[in-house]
This record gives C-alpha cells, structure tokens and sequence, in this order.
C-alpha cells in the first residue's frame, strides 16, 4: 500500500516551521523560567526580612508600652504596700493603747513602773518593727532589696513596789489576763529611793 500525501509543500513547510517555533518558545520559556527562580526567591525573602523587621518594630513599641504600663503597675502597688504599712502602723498604735491600759489595770496599788522596753527594741522612729535591709548583687528597679521586718516579741518592765507581794499580784493579774504566753520575775531587791527604800522588780512578758 503506497500513501500519498496530497498536502502542498507550502502548507507543510509552514506547519513545520510553526511547530519548531513552538518548540523554541517552550524552550525559552522553560530556560527564562530557571534563571527568573532565584530571582523571585531573593525577591520573596526580601520581602519576608520587610515583613519581620516590621513585626520587631511593633514589637519592640509594644514592649515599651508594657513596660510604662508595669512601671506604674509597680507605683500602684508600692502605694498600696506604704497605705497597708501605714495602717499597720495604726493598727499596731491601738493595739499598744490596749496594752498599756491592760498593764494599768493589772497593776496593783501603790506600785508603779519605771521603764518599758520591747525586745527587740523598736527604732526611735516609733514603728513596732525592726527593719533590716539585704543587698542583692543583682537587684534593679524590677528586683529590689530584700527588707527583712522582726517584730517585738517580748515587753521588758521594770518599777518599785512598797510591798514586796505587789509584784507577785502584778505578775498573777497579767498571767490571768491570757494576753502573754509566758511571765518571768526575775528582779525583786529593795533600793533606796528618795524618802525611804522600795522594792525594784523587773519582769518580762512574752508573747
């Protein structure tokens, strides 16, 4: 069997010559394609790096807010601390009164105090607290010194009596009272004292 191709020669160089075009247009397609890759990935981690830098700015403005807003967070607070100290303090004024109006009924008569101190001894400033101050190598605004607060836990008194069973009355008074978890007498001497002699007592309250 013979085919004969009955296309004009004109008609097939033309399809020729349109499909080895195609074929090249494909081809420099494909090779514009590989060299633009780089290109585009530079462009798109270019991009990518903007974006970042971006978001750090923000961040870093967001962070300065933050730490204003924390800085006055910390005002706050050191203001409500030095309120609640100073209420304590009040606190710690009346309970004194009671203290001292409770010793005042528990003393018997013709005996009286001379002297009264805590232990320890409170600061001249007249807190009830004895404040110690630590430093700390590292401390910065955020981490400040650590402040250490002891309270009294003992009442150190000392008076005369003209009888020598007058102190022991005081000692029983306060004990009857359930305000101190321990009395001690531990002076009771007579001294002269002016007009005549006294008896000197020292006793410390605990609690």
């Amino acid at each position: 069997m013979v085919g004969v191709n009955l296309i004009p020669e004109n008609v097939r160089l033309a399809q020729w010559r349109r499909r080895r075009l195609k074929r090249w247009s494909i081809a420099i397609l494909l090779a514009l394609a590989i060299l633009a890759l780089p290109l585009t990935v530079d462009w798109v981690q270019r991009v990518q790096a903007a974006e970042l830098r971006t978001q750090h700015d923000q961040l870093q403005i967001e962070l300065a807010t933050i730490r204003t807003e924390l800085r006055a967070l910390t005002s706050q607070a050191n203001e409500a601390l030095m309120q609640l100290e100073r209420a304590h303090a009040l606190r710690s004024k009346r309970a004194w009164s009671a203290m001292f109006a409770l010793i005042e009924k528990g003393m018997p008569e013709g005996a009286w105090l001379v002297s009264m101190a805590t232990d320890p001894a409170t600061p001249p400033s007249g807190g009830g607290h004895k404040t110690e101050v630590r430093d700390r190598d590292t401390a910065t605004e955020e981490q400040p010194a650590i402040v250490v607060i002891e309270a009294p836990r003992k009442l150190r008194m000392a008076g005369f009596a003209i009888d020598a069973a007058q102190p022991h009355e005081f000692v029983t008074n306060l004990k009857d009272s359930k305000v101190f978890t321990n009395i001690m007498l531990e002076l009771l001497r007579t001294e002269p004292v002016l007009d005549g002699s006294y008896f000197r007592f020292e006793l410390i309250c605990e609690w």
